[in-house]
């Protein structure tokens, strides 16, 4: 049976380890400014849309905002210098839906 990684319907994996969230979801100075151009620099979104970029790269499709696990959203805040309590907030339920 193929794994879940491999499959039509690409997954996060239940246990993603430290060398993988700096592979694949550690984001370059580059993006995260990009990111806060593209979200006028509001903290939540910029996480939002870095976690998304990120994924979406690693997964081949850009996952729902909730379906991302916790410890890449926490390592991707970690790497784009935002606050530890910051959260991704998509703009709305119908941005979130454009990017599918």
């Amino acid at each position: 049976m193929a794994s879940l990684e491999r499959t039509a319907y690409p997954r996060f994996k239940r246990l993603i380890s430290e060398r993988e969230l700096r592979e694949f979801f550690t984001p370059s100075p580059e993006d995260v400014v990009w990111a806060r151009e593209r979200t006028h620099d509001r903290p939540g979104r910029v996480l939002a849309l870095l976690v998304m970029l990120k994924s979406a790269a690693r997964l081949g499709c850009v996952p729902k905002i909730g379906e991302i696990p916790e410890v890449v959203v926490a390592h991707v805040r970690d790497q784009a210098g935002l606050a530890a309590g910051t959260v991704p907030e998509a703009d709305s339920e119908r941005s979130e839906e454009r990017h599918e």
